[in-house]
């Protein structure tokens, strides 16, 4: 059995401040955030107690990861995923949800005290939604341990909160445009929560430019993996790339996986992973009694509809101070020299 490892990392609490502009944002959190590491990485309280056995978590040499920040594209990966490791099984994927099918790491790390009581009564079916209801009774990451190989493995968590041996598995990392995934998680918690929604786009975006919101700083969750992008164990797409020409991502994602698929299967596979067919898709797009869908658009550049004068200067400038001194390069977005250097 290998030796127990000690987080790398220290747990404090976000201060009073921080808390009270996240809390305007997120229902249900009773407990002061915490942030991880030198970076900060923003979390539940709860996870502190899952900190030490996700970090411990035995990575097998078969396994497959997709790793993202929320909203960036990972249920569109995951099911492409899926898909090519099970020969394109299509009515086989229509037996069971993408969340059994390819399981959350962390889910129960990332769920409020009180929303373990509002599962239980199914409030706004919140049991059915995303394997919740197996969360609040058993670690998620412990389901998962125990599962059978080969195993497919999701997560929102940054690579330096991840086991340090993550690399010996294969890793898909999705990136997105930050712009875009702030207006896709707005939508994803206001789906969630409904009429309880607590805050305002703007207090949303607030708590997001100044890295509050859970998981964030988002840029820096993706300049780990950006880094690491040449190794032979690690695959980076960007959300955009796969917008604009899906078939040739399916392509390199069956190569990285050493899964040979004809002209023909990428056609097939790339008309199932269109956006028209996912929302149609009960197993892939798990919604809430909610008007709005899990899957909603599937779309770059969306946030321009939602930023007003001011909130895209606030972009512009978060922007150029996340990716100052980074090699890292979105496809949506060019920093331009004279800015840069304000």
């Amino acid at each position: 059995m290998a030796p127990w490892r000690e987080l790398p990392y220290e747990i404090r609490d976000v201060s009073p401040e921080e808390d009270k502009i996240i809390k305007k944002c997120l229902i249900g959190y009773t407990k002061k955030f915490i942030k991880c590491g030198k970076t900060g990485y923003v979390m539940p309280a709860a996870f502190k107690k899952h900190a030490e056995y996700i970090y411990n978590f035995k990575v097998r040499p078969d396994d497959i990861w997709v790793v993202t920040y929320p909203r960036s594209g990972t249920t569109w990966t995951q099911e492409m995923v899926w898909l090519l490791e099970n020969g394109l099984d299509f009515e086989a994927s229509k037996k069971s949800p993408l969340y059994e099918r390819f399981p959350m790491l962390e889910l129960t790390s990332q769920i409020p005290k009180v929303a373990f009581e509002l599962i239980k009564i199914n409030f706004m079916n919140l049991a059915n939604f995303q394997g919740l209801n197996k969360a609040v009774k058993r670690p998620s990451w412990k389901d998962i341990d125990e599962a059978p190989s080969p195993r497919l493995i999701k997560t929102h968590l940054p690579l330096s909160l991840l086991p340090p041996d993550l690399l010996k598995a294969r890793v898909i990392y999705v990136a997105r445009d930050p712009r875009d995934v702030v207006v896709s998680n707005y939508y994803l918690h206001k789906m969630i929560t409904k009429s309880l929604m607590k805050g305002s786009f703007i207090q949303f975006w607030e708590a997001f430019r100044r890295d509050l919101l859970p998981g964030m700083p988002i840029i820096s969750h993706t300049n780990e993996a950006w880094k690491q992008r040449h190794h032979p164990n690690l695959h980076f797409l960007f959300y955009e790339d796969m917008l604009q020409d899906l078939p040739m991502s399916i392509r390199g994602v069956s190569e990285f996986l050493q899964r040979s698929v004809t002209e023909e299967q990428v056609k097939k596979l790339a008309e199932h992973l269109t956006f028209k067919n996912l929302k149609k898709n009960k197993n892939v797009n798990n919604s809430t009694d909610s008007d709005i869908q899990f899957i909603r658009k599937g779309e770059s550049g969306g946030w321009k509809t939602h930023f007003d004068a001011k909130m895209e200067l606030q972009a512009e400038e978060f922007m150029i101070e996340r990716l100052k001194g980074q090699s890292l390069k979105y496809p949506t977005y060019v920093v331009d020299d004279e800015c840069s250097r304000l």
